[in-house]
């Protein structure tokens, strides 16, 4: 590398210097770029990362997890829950409806309280006040302050 000229302008002598500088810098750049150290797009919504999850594991959960549709989520990342409704098929492959459900720690939990048929046994009970304690603490559970706000999805 040579010295600028003492009688050589400055833009000269910037421009000259710029030249050699800038392929380093683009080198450093894709450098950056390609081991995810830089990036040039938006930061991902967290509760939308988390609602993806969350969708992902109750689908599974249910008997055909390619026919799943979700509405009216309300998904928080902070709360660490999701509740709404969910569509499914049963095992004739049937749409059954949409029913409330709460997805929380992993675990989906759909309401069978509106279902047509009565409660006959102790475990239906049990299934039903799981669920509605499950749907009561995500609910309570939810932020309300305005950084952090749950997200809401009104069909997926």
């Amino acid at each position: 590398m040579t010295e600028p000229v003492k009688d050589m302008p400055r833009t000269e002598a910037a421009m000259k210097w710029g030249c050699v500088a800038s392929p380093f810098v683009t080198i450093l750049l894709v450098v950056l770029y390609a081991n995810g150290m830089l990036s040039f797009t938006k930061p991902a919504d967290p509760n939308q990362q988390y609602a993806d999850r969350a969708m992902a594991s109750a689908r599974d959960s249910m008997l055909d997890p390619t026919a799943v549709k979700f509405k009216d989520l309300t998904v928080s990342a902070k709360a660490r829950c999701m509740y709404g409704q969910i569509l499914g098929k049963n095992a004739m492959g049937a749409y059954t409806g949409y029913r409330d459900f709460v997805w929380s720690n992993g675990e989906t939990l759909v309401s069978t309280a509106d279902q047509a048929s009565p409660l006959s046994t102790a475990s239906d009970i049990d299934a039903v006040a799981k669920y509605f304690k499950a749907r009561t603490d995500c609910i309570s559970a939810m932020p309300t302050d305005a950084e952090s706000l749950p997200l809401t999805i009104p069909e997926a």
